[in-house]
């Protein structure tokens, strides 16, 4: 549990209604902030405010906004209603993101190409900069839930590689035009983490123990969404004030594996 005192601030979380997005409101509502949560699910929106409120946190401090974040006003709702709530934003954490269209049975077809491209990185660019004139009287931060595929390969989904690759380089250069206004941008690049991602791309049971297996992480594990939480509640405190335009790799150790080579 993070002993980081948010109280006063003011986050928004993207798909948080599951996730490591629904962990990061937790903690951060558990942290003393106010929380804006957001999904396209009714049921996983009451379900976080549920875990919210069942931590002992005023209903004051929660305000949720449902819609697909492709909709520009469902991000102009996410900024104009938080500080009509709360006053002001001190925290951007762009999680929403998804590796195919749902009902997409070709992962290359050009229209699961943009609608990715739209959830996972056009979004982020339109709701950064709605953001960024309320972050600059906060000298608030964003942080990017991005993913180590980021840097890998895949006939699987590439399209999702490539956006995570792109998201990346996004926070880089925005880096470099938010640091003059005391604004910080990062990304929190994670491994294998136990969600629903599985779930959405209508993986059953039996192919999702065959993944598992097939896929090494040293530390012996996948993680959760509430280590994950934790590296946020850091990356978005005082305590990493020197960061920015760092993509953070929280993977188990996936990244440095390699394949054990036998001589004998």
């Amino acid at each position: 549990m993070s002993t980081i005192d948010y109280s006063g601030k003011v986050v928004i979380i993207t798909g948080s209604s599951s996730g490591i997005g629904q962990a990061a409101a937790i903690l951060f509502a558990k942290s003393g902030a106010s929380v804006t949560i957001h999904g396209r699910s009714e049921d996983g929106l009451r379900k976080t405010a549920d875990l919210i409120l069942a931590a002992g946190i005023s209903k004051e401090r929660i305000h949720s906004v449902q819609g697909s974040i492709t909709d520009s006003e469902v991000r102009n709702s996410l900024i104009e209603e938080t500080v009509k709530t709360f006053g002001r934003i001190d925290v951007l954490i762009n999680n929403a993101g998804l590796s195919i269209k749902p009902g997409e049975s070709n992962p290359r077809s050009m229209e699961n190409l943009n609608y990715v491209l739209d959830v996972n990185l056009k979004s982020v660019i339109h709701l950064t900069e709605l953001a960024i004139p309320h972050l600059e009287k906060t000298n608030g931060n964003i942080i990017n839930i991005s993913s180590i595929v980021s840097q890998k390969t895949s006939n699987f989904a590439p399209f999702y590689h490539i956006s995570k690759a792109a998201l990346d380089h996004f926070t880089r250069n925005y880096a470099a035009i938010l640091a003059p206004k005391g604004i910080r941008i990062n990304n929190l690049n994670p491994g294998l983490v136990t969600t629903n991602f599985w779930a959405r791309r209508e993986i059953n049971e039996e192919k999702l123990d065959k993944i598992v297996k097939s896929l090494i992480v040293p530390l012996g594990r996948w993680g959760t969404s509430e280590e994950m939480a934790e590296f946020i509640i850091f990356m978005a405190s005082e305590k990493a004030s020197y960061m920015t335009g760092q993509c953070i790799n929280v993977d188990g150790g996936s990244l440095i594996d390699i394949p054990n080579i036998k001589f004998d």
